[in-house]
């Protein structure tokens, strides 16, 4: 049996294109291995943080919903725990559907 889970990431805002690229490489290849397919991804672009962390005052939002067993979550939890360009992150079982759209893509800054 399968769940539906969404995940928001905040990542370093100062990433260079090609360390961005790098780690939304190394997230692909992470959820490929574990043979989890990608429904949805947005990128919400860089937002200001009400409070700073790790000294850094905006963060770069991701955004994935996904398809799993239960226990991936616990796996990506893990594998973005020790990912140092990674803030912050959340994971969250989902009552949306895999392919929906959120309402967050079309908020400005």
């Amino acid at each position: 049996m399968t769940n539906i889970y969404e995940t928001t990431i905040i990542v370093k805002p100062d990433l260079a294109n090609d360390q961005l690229k790098s780690l939304n490489s190394s997230i692909d290849h992470f959820f490929s291995d574990n043979n989890v397919t990608i429904g949805y991804k947005e990128d919400w672009g860089i937002k200001n943080l009400k409070t700073s962390i790790n000294n850094y005052s905006k963060g770069s939002f991701k955004f994935m919903r996904f398809d799993s067993k239960p226990d991936f979550p616990n796996k990506l939890d893990g594998f973005l725990k020790f990912n140092t360009d990674c803030l912050r992150f959340l994971i969250t079982k989902s009552d949306n559907g895999l392919e929906e759209i959120t309402p967050q893509i079309n908020k400005d800054n």
